[in-house]
C-alpha cells in the first residue's frame, strides 16, 4: 500500500495525471430499462450488481481515452443516500463490487491506471440545522463518520488504490469523511492517497459559505494527497480559482469540472474542444497535477484533456 503512495506521488511530480470523466451522465445515455435497476430506478450504484458489464464498459472507454485514474461507481454508496431506495443494507457489498469491477478493467487493460474510490457528500450536511432548530441536526458527526466508514471499508476491500472525497459542499461533513477514512486506514494498517475536492460558487465559496482557503486549513492533514475542485460549473470559471489555491497549499492540486452548466433540458452541451481551450491557462501557468471531467463530460473530453497534458509539466509542490 505504501508503494502505491510512493508511485503516485512520484508520478504527480513528473507529469499531469488524467482523471476520468462523468459516470452518471454517461450512464443516462444508455437509457436502461427499469428492470436493470431492480426496483431502484435512478440508483446507479445498483448497476454494479445488476449490470456490471456496462460499468466495466464505461471504465474501459475512459482508460482507452487516456485516463490515468478512474473512479469507482460509488458516489452515492452510503446508507444515507441509499436509504431512499431501501438499499442501505447493501452499502458494503455495492462499494466493494464497484472497486472490483474497476480493478478488473485495469488488469485487463494492461495499462498502469489507478483506481480511486469515489465518496460523495451524502444528501445531508452537518452544518445545516434540522427544521431551523439551530442546535439540532438530522445526523450527528459520529453518525456521519460511521456511515462513510462502511463505504470506505467496502472500497478498500475491493482493492482501490486511493480515495476521492469529492463534491464537498460542507466542511464539517468533509471532516467527518476524512476522519472516517483515516480510521479505516488505521484499523486495516494501510495508507492510501486521499484526494479532497470541493464544489463551490463563482466566488469560491462552499454552500455553507466557507471559502476554499478555510477548507484547506481545516482539512490540511498529513493523510491528504491533493486539494481541488469538481462539479460546480464549467472549466472557464473554475480555472481562476485553481490558479488562486495553488499558492495556498503544499499538496497537489486537482480539477475535474463540469461540461459547462446544464441547459433548460438538463443537458450539458459544452464541447470537449471548449473545455480543452478553457483549461489551457492551467497548463501555461504550471498550476495543476490532476485534471479530468465531472458532470456532462465523456470520453471525447478526456481524450482531448489527455492530449493537452501530454509532455506538459505539473505544478511543483510548495515547500512546507
Amino acid at each position: 500500500m505504501k508503494k502505491i503512495m510512493f508511485e503516485l506521488e512520484k508520478e504527480l511530480k513528473e507529469r499531469i495525471l488524467v482523471l476520468d470523466g462523468a459516470m452518471g451522465t454517461v450512464l443516462q445515455k444508455y437509457e436502461l430499462p427499469a428492470e436493470d435497476f431492480n426496483g431502484a430506478k435512478g440508483c446507479y450504484e445498483i448497476l454494479n450488481e445488476t449490470r456490471p458489464d456496462i460499468i466495466f464498459e464505461v471504465h474501459k472507454k475512459y482508460i482507452e481515452a487516456g485516463a490515468d485514474i478512474i473512479e469507482t461507481n460509488s458516489f452515492n454508496c452510503n446508507a444515507i443516500s441509499l436509504k431512499n431506495y431501501n438499499l442501505e443494507d447493501k452499502v458494503y457489498d455495492l462499494a466493494k463490487k464497484s472497486a472490483e469491477i474497476a480493478k478488473d478493467v485495469v488488469r485487463k487493460s494492461g495499462k498502469k491506471v489507478y483506481v480511486f474510490g469515489s465518496v460523495g457528500p451524502t444528501n445531508k450536511g452537518l452544518s445545516f440545522p434540522k427544521k431551523d432548530v439551530s442546535c439540532k441536526r438530522t445526523v450527528s458527526f459520529d453518525e456521519m463518520k460511521e456511515v462513510i466508514k462502511v463505504q470506505v471499508t467496502g472500497l478498500i476491500d475491493g482493492g482501490v488504490d486511493g480515495i476521492l472525497l469529492e463534491t464537498i459542499f460542507d466542511c464539517l461533513t468533509a471532516k467527518a469523511g476524512l476522519l472516517a477514512i483515516e480510521e479505516v486506514f488505521e484499523e486495516k494498517n494501510i495508507k492510501l492517497p486521499i484526494s479532497i475536492s470541493a464544489t463551490v460558487n463563482k466566488q469560491g465559496k462552499l454552500l455553507t459559505g466557507q471559502s476554499m482557503e478555510s477548507l484547506i486549513v481545516d482539512l490540511d492533514r498529513d493523510s491528504v494527497t491533493s486539494f481541488g475542485f469538481n462539479c460546480s460549473f464549467g472549466a472557464k470559471d473554475l480555472v481562476p480559482l485553481v490558479l488562486k489555491i495553488k499558492e495556498l497549499t503544499t499538496k497537489f492540486v486537482s480539477l475535474h469540472a463540469n461540461a459547462g452548466l446544464p441547459n433548460q433540458n438538463g443537458d450539458y452541451v459544452e464541447t470537449a474542444q471548449k473545455m480543452r481551450d478553457d483549461l489551457l491557462p492551467l497548463i501555461e501557468n504550471q498550476a495543476i497535477n490532476i485534471l479530468g471531467g465531472c458532470c456532462g463530460t465523456d470520453y471525447e473530453h478526456i481524450k482531448l484533456i489527455a492530449e493537452l497534458v501530454k509532455g506538459k509539466k505539473p505544478r511543483v509542490l510548495l515547500e512546507k
